[in-house]
């Protein structure tokens, strides 16, 4: 944890992972210090995959691993060119129809939505399938796996 006190045990925690081809992907989340080590995730990661929002973590230096999950689904929306304005409204609204919300760094060459698992992975691909018609070059995956 970095950027907290033991008082208020919030701050932000660096997930780090490897993607098939061997790259080292690294992001840096919001968190709260949990007891026996861990911590709990409160944003969705955009770039590393394998957890979300409300998931409790045991760090290490090889990675993370998910010691329980939390009631939320990420969704991880990249585009080329950046997301517009449009898009994230469009994005943001569909989401927020299934309890979900959408975040994106200042650039939006990604988003990623945080959505209710029990939203259902079938809601998350009609409402992609659907943005597709609406995102120019957009790609989406689900960043975690239930």
């Amino acid at each position: 944890m970095t950027e907290g006190t033991d008082s208020d045990q919030y701050g932000h925690v660096r997930l780090t992972a490897f993607e098939p081809d061997g790259q080292l992907i690294t992001e840096v989340l919001p968190a709260k210090a949990l007891a026996g080590g861990l911590v709990e995730l409160l944003g969705s990661p955009g770039l590393v995959t394998g957890a979300a929002a409300g998931d409790v973590l045991v760090l290490a230096a090889s990675g993370f691993q998910v010691v329980r999950r939390g009631p939320n689904d990420s969704v991880q929306v990249y585009a080329d060119p950046p997301l517009d304005e449009h898009a994230m409204a469009w994005l943001a609204k569909a989401f927020e129809s299934v309890g979900g919300y959408v975040e994106a760094p200042p650039q939006r060459q990604f988003a990623v939505a945080t959505v209710p698992s029990s939203a259902g992975r079938d809601s998350v691909e009609a409402i992609m399938t659907e943005a597709g018609a609406h995102i120019a070059g957009m790609e989406w995956q689900f960043g975690t796996a239930h």
